[in-house]
């Protein structure tokens, strides 16, 4: 396994997460914007909030092993560095024993 990040580019209206999917990735937003929207799928979809530089989307379900519980959408054209499942739970595996309880509460 590699430890280096994955870099990936979304184009406007791209999905990155898929509301219902699994999550096999975390993204730290490197450049662009992002929307988080609630029943994107449906009649009626809700924009949550609006997301950019700096900013991470996808990490709850890397600590649940839930299902997203909303869609991530590319506004503009958006760079992301991604971390798998398993880069992450290598990383927490490998992280100070009070340093892994702290992100483990953190999660719930």
């Amino acid at each position: 396994m590699s430890d280096k990040l994955n870099r990936f580019a979304f184009e406007p209206n791209e999905k990155l997460l898929k509301e219902g999917d699994m999550g096999e990735f975390a993204y730290l937003i490197l450049s662009g914007k992002v929307s988080i929207v609630k029943g994107a799928m449906g009649d009626n979809p809700a924009t949550i909030a609006v997301v950019e530089k700096g900013d991470v989307v996808g990490e709850m379900s890397l600590f649940d092993d839930r299902p997203h519980m909303a869609s991530a959408i590319a506004i503009e054209k958006t760079i992301v560095t991604g971390i798998s499942r398993e880069q992450f739970q290598t990383r927490l595996e490998n992280m100070d024993p009070v340093m892994r309880s702290i992100m483990k509460l953190l999660g719930q």
